[in-house]
């Protein structure tokens, strides 16, 4: 089914709500999560030789922080949550949720550096979760940049300040 029922692009929370009253939603443990980008395949337009790897590398890197969730956020996660550290002001595009089976779009912002589309299909349990992922960042002076990849959270414990 399509969540987004008025059509806007954009999964407002009273869609999402609805879809989790309708599908069942399995929350995730509020707390310290640990959340990673693993980086599969990059294609760049007009590509040098080389350049792949060391995009790789950078992304995984910079893709790979923490988050910290209340209990209020960890029962309906925004789309922030999922967009991992570099991103803002994410909203869903797209949710669709059954059981601990996920598939959602985002759309996000990356400040100065462009904007960034991504799709995340994969399985969300209380303590971990694992989307096979397909970003796609629109960036200024470079165009389309396509990548696939794992997103990839674990629940550390609580917070601590700090994170």
């Amino acid at each position: 089914d399509n969540t987004d029922s008025d059509g806007d692009g954009k999964v407002s929370q009273t869609e999402r709500a609805e879809e989790m009253a309708r599908d069942g939603y399995l929350p995730i443990q509020p707390g310290k999560w640990n959340i990673r980008f693993e980086v599969k395949d990059v294609k760049l337009p007009a590509m040098v030789k080389g350049q792949a790897d060391e995009i790789k590398a950078a992304l995984s890197k910079e893709a790979a922080g923490h988050s910290c969730l209340s209990e209020a956020e960890a029962s309906k996660p925004g789309a922030d949550f999922f967009g991992g550290e570099g991103t803002e002001n994410c909203t869903y595009t797209s949710f669709d949720i059954a059981g601990n089976r996920a598939k959602m779009g985002l759309s996000c912002g990356m400040g100065g550096l462009g904007k960034a589309a991504m799709d995340l299909d994969g399985t969300v349990g209380d303590t971990e979760f694992q989307f096979d992922t397909k970003l796609v960042l629109e960036v200024p002076m470079a165009g389309k940049i396509e990548i696939q990849g794992a997103t990839i959270g674990k629940h550390e414990g609580k917070c601590t300040d700090g994170a």
